[in-house]
């Protein structure tokens, strides 16, 4: 048996069943981009892993298109799997079931543009075959193992040049199923050299463990970094673990946004009001995190991976799922095909909501994201045992205990708009076995209750509470999970309110209109200029949490639609004069292939916060009281206010 080291495992895909909100979610991932993302045109309405010919195979080519179907793929397969969804499941092992069975003699698989040398780009392949990890968690299939492995031990390319490493993710996988050390010495060999070749790179070892300030390309970063808590799950070398603790710690410090994703446009960027994210950062974030989770058992990754699905995952796309941003911001109040107030690209349509706004990265990655969270929302502890790391309606079902019991767990709560989840246990005979319950960070007074009696056990924020008991069928356990207010600041005199793993923002009335002249707009799928219809220059007037009022409704069928969901906040606030759209006839802004250059046009953009000297000349004496909603329920909004009050502690 190979020796890992992990403190939490993956379940099988279809172990996990989603209920509520998350499932209507995912269903209307279904019935929108993830069920039918051929309507946002190239590449996905060809089928490049089911070994559609590219053309002149130009270097793009030979990656490009592989990487944005690839993520597609991946999310399809995740959602189809834990909605049990005949459609999706079909359209993905159908592309799966190409590749595999078309090997080269050799055993490469895929696109004979990537296997040329001088394209040396293989990463695409360490996304597509994510799919297959996902297929097989069900499936069993051995076939799987034997074509992957073939693939990697071809001897066609060592794997350690940029994102390429990124397959020694898939490596580790194989080593771990089918016990050839070989696999683990390939994984090995490539990080080893990725780290020699590459010393400046922020995604090295030394560079992660050191205090340096990150500035790479933000999804290169996040993909990257995760490697070292890879490598250590399956060495149990503490200074590759140290290395990403480390580089997530430098995320959090320099990057993060208050909607839980650190800036990307496209390179990490900082924390300034309008700085911005790629809706691929969402993913990927998840996705990485996630590793962090599985390899120290530490719930302060939970609580991350929590916050930026619950905040930038519903907040960069439409609601319908029928379209998304590629750039995302907590403050922004106009996205059409000009709106873009980042310098990377500005002026351009990437941060309107289309079901290809700009690039293809994102409308393939964006099916990742709920996915990626719903597949992991129970663990295992590895002991026969099961981990509720992230809360929100669904079942799992699992072998539990010694005598592998078969046994369900039914989770029913509104969380994260309600601080109570339950579960009940439903098993045919009594079993013995663990079952832990995360206690967030933010929760400083949490409670338990077993059958309606409150367990007499300290509850430490920050940790997995493990209990050991035997369960009956019908136990029940109640935890609430009461959630603060809490203010918090930002660069340029900015504060935003959070509240549990939620942010709070001001929805700005939306004005949509069809683009008509956008080639890859549909009947169906259609691609939007959308524009406010309110104010949104306010100012918070605030000294404390207790001049906020919490207000709860009756919840909707759909809590991140607006009208529906069921917790708002009001706020004291006063309009500031003077802050508004930015029109202007000419931007400057930068792509990967020139540093800066002037566009002419008639552009409108977010604002910049107001300089705090400017501010208390504009500020209105009347106060206002405007209500906020969380940060997932909006598409115009702000987050990021001006200060205008006095801080008192509570």
């Amino acid at each position: 048996m190979v020796k890992t080291y992990f403190k939490f495992r993956e379940l099988p895909v279809n172990a996990i069943r989603p209920d509520g909100w998350l499932r209507t979610y995912l269903e209307r991932q279904r019935h929108g981009l993830t069920g039918y993302l051929e309507n946002a045109g190239y590449p996905f309405n060809r089928s490049y892993w089911g070994f559609d010919k590219i053309g002149k195979g130009k270097f793009w080519d030979a990656w490009g298109p592989y990487e944005q179907t690839g993520y597609w793929i991946d999310g399809m397969t995740r959602c189809g799997h834990l909605l049990r969804d005949t459609f999706l499941l079909r359209k993905t092992k159908k592309i799966i079931n190409a590749v595999l069975s078309r090997p080269d003699s050799d055993g490469y698989l895929g696109s004979q543009i990537m296997k040329i040398p001088k394209n040396w780009n293989r990463w695409p392949h360490a996304v597509f075959f994510r799919a297959v990890l996902a297929d097989y968690s069900v499936t069993k299939d051995r076939r799987y193992l034997n074509a992957l492995a073939r693939h990697y031990l071809s001897g066609t390319s060592p794997h350690w040049d940029g994102r390429e490493v990124c397959n020694a993710e898939i490596m580790f996988w194989l080593y771990e199923k089918t016990g050839n050390k070989q696999l683990l010495d390939a994984a090995l060999t490539a990080y080893s050299e990725f780290n020699r070749r590459f010393p400046k790179h922020d995604a090295t070892v030394k560079n992660m463990l050191s205090g340096k300030k990150a500035t790479e390309h933000a999804i290169t970063y996040l993909e990257m970094s995760k490697l070292g808590a890879l490598t250590y799950l399956y060495t149990g070398i503490r200074r590759y673990l140290k290395a990403t603790v480390n580089a997530f710690r430098k995320l959090d410090r320099n990057h993060m946004l208050i909607d839980g994703i650190p800036s990307s446009t496209e390179r990490l960027t900082g924390r300034d009001s309008l700085a911005s994210h790629e809706t691929c950062a969402i993913a990927d974030f998840i996705w990485s995190a996630g590793y962090l989770l599985l390899a120290t058992g530490s719930a302060e990754y939970a609580d991350m991976i929590e916050r930026a699905a619950f905040n930038g995952g519903p907040g960069a796309i439409k609601k319908d799922f029928k379209a998304l941003q590629y750039f995302s911001c907590p403050n922004q109040v106009i996205a059409d095909k000009f709106s873009n107030h980042n310098v990377y690209m500005r002026g351009r349509a990437w941060m309107s909501f289309r079901p290809n706004p700009g690039t293809e990265c994102c409308p393939g990655d964006v099916n990742r994201v709920m996915p990626g969270f719903g597949c992991r929302m129970w663990l295992s502890d590895g002991k026969n045992g099961l981990v509720a790391a992230f809360y929100g309606p669904g079942r799992v079902t699992a072998l539990l205990g010694p005598k592998k019991t078969p046994v369900t767990i039914v989770e029913e709560t509104n969380y994260p708009f309600s601080e109570q989840v339950d579960f009940t246990i439903k098993s045919g005979k009594p079993a013995r076995f663990n079952l832990s319950l995360r206690i967030p960070c933010w929760c400083s007074k949490p409670e338990l209750f077993i059958n309606n009696l409150p367990l007499k056990m300290r509850l430490r924020p920050g940790t997995f509470i493990a209990i050991n008991r035997v369960f009956m069928h019908g136990d029940r356990l109640t935890l609430h999970l009461p959630m603060k207010l809490k203010i918090t600041h930002w660069p340029g005199n900015g504060i935003g309110i959070e509240r549990g793993p939620l942010a709070f923002s001001l929805p700005v009335k939306e004005n949509w209109k069809i683009d008509k002249k956008d080639k890859r707009s549909t009947k169906k799928f259609p691609a939007w200029n959308l524009y406010p219809a309110s104010d949104w220059n306010y100012a918070l007037d605030i000294k404390n949490t207790r001049d906020i009022r919490i207000i709860r409704k009756e919840a909707g069928t759909y809590p991140w639609d607006q009208q529906d969901t069921p917790l708002v906040l009001n706020v004291p606030a006063r309009r500031v004069s003077g802050w508004k759209i930015r029109k202007t006839k000419s931007v400057l802004y930068t792509t990967s292939y020139v540093d800066f250059k002037r566009e002419k046009g008639n552009f409108r953009l977010t604002p910049p916060l107001p300089v705090k000297k400017a501010l208390s000349g504009h500020i209105s004496s009347k106060k206002e009281s405007i209500t906020l909603v969380p940060y997932g329920c909006t598409h115009l909004r702000i987050t990021i206010f001006p200060d205008a009050g006095k801080r008192q502690t509570c």
